[in-house]
């Protein structure tokens, strides 16, 4: 986990920049009201992982009974009008075991234990938070972390360098280990904060103030921050958001953890 303060910053897009995209990209439409209108944000001290969950670290939660055990899908039981059982026996793997989608016989692929887990939906990532004793990151988090407070579209800047990332022209055409492309960081310090996989939250999906409207978007759709390995330049920028409703499960689609972060006042111990 990495310590943010926190503080003040323009979470969204704003209209220049959003026009500056439309004419470098005139042939592919692209849902930028989404993200629209830019509009200042305080965000409050807060830990989030340096990377998103990991093969292996699911794994242990799996191991430790983690789809069996009640106490870790309060979110689930607290969804209305859901059958929590008939939702649950879908969170399975492509053997029809308990797991994530992208997974077969209960395990990850060989060589996999430090690739991202992905195929899982919002109430399994909730599930695994609540079992390891954190939280998913809210909405704003997740922007501060990736772009900090200088405006820019990507973690490194303001211009796509495929190099920084996963994305559909890289090969291989998959995801990588969460410690690889160390030069793709955020200024805060977060990896993979585009490409490899998208990300849950624990927000819900509204619009921004002031902003339209979503027509697809569900009442209960949750915000998916990010896109994965297929990503292209444009669904690639830190300021992309998605919604999805929360037993939504594909590949490419992960997430990471976040928690409180206690700032001791000048003088105590």
């Amino acid at each position: 986990m990495i310590d943010i303060s926190g503080g003040r910053f323009e979470m969204g897009l704003s209209r220049p920049v959003r026009e500056q995209l439309q004419k470098k990209s005139p042939q592919e439409p692209f849902p930028f009201h989404r993200e629209e209108p830019a509009h200042p944000v305080s965000v409050g001290p807060f830990r989030m992982a340096e990377a998103p969950v990991t093969c292996e670290e699911y794994a242990e939660f799996m191991a430790d009974g983690g789809y069996q055990r009640e106490d870790v899908w309060a979110a689930l039981r607290q969804e209305p009008d859901v059958d929590v059982a008939q939702l649950q026996a879908r969170f399975v793997d492509q053997t029809n075991l308990p797991g994530p989608l992208t997974w077969r016989e209960g395990r990850f692929a060989q060589g996999l234990g430090r690739h991202p887990v992905h195929g899982v939906s919002w109430f399994e990532a909730m599930a695994y938070a609540t079992w390891k004793g954190v939280r998913l990151p809210t909405e704003a988090e997740w922007e501060f972390a990736a772009r900090g407070t200088d405006g820019r579209l990507y973690p490194w800047g303001m211009e796509f360098d495929p190099e920084r990332c996963t994305h559909r022209g890289r090969q291989p055409n998959a995801t990588l280990p969460v410690d690889s492309l160390p030069e793709g960081r955020s200024p805060l310090g977060m990896l993979h904060m585009v490409g490899n996989v998208a990300e849950w939250t624990g927000d819900l999906y509204r619009p921004y103030p002031g902003g339209l409207e979503e027509r697809r978007a569900g009442p209960r759709d949750r915000s998916v921050r990010n896109d994965f390995f297929k990503g292209t330049p444009l669904s690639l920028r830190a300021t992309v958001r998605t919604p999805h409703p929360p037993d939504s499960r594909f590949p490419g689609l992960g997430f990471r953890v976040a928690a409180q972060l206690l700032l001791k006042r000048v003088g105590t111990v």
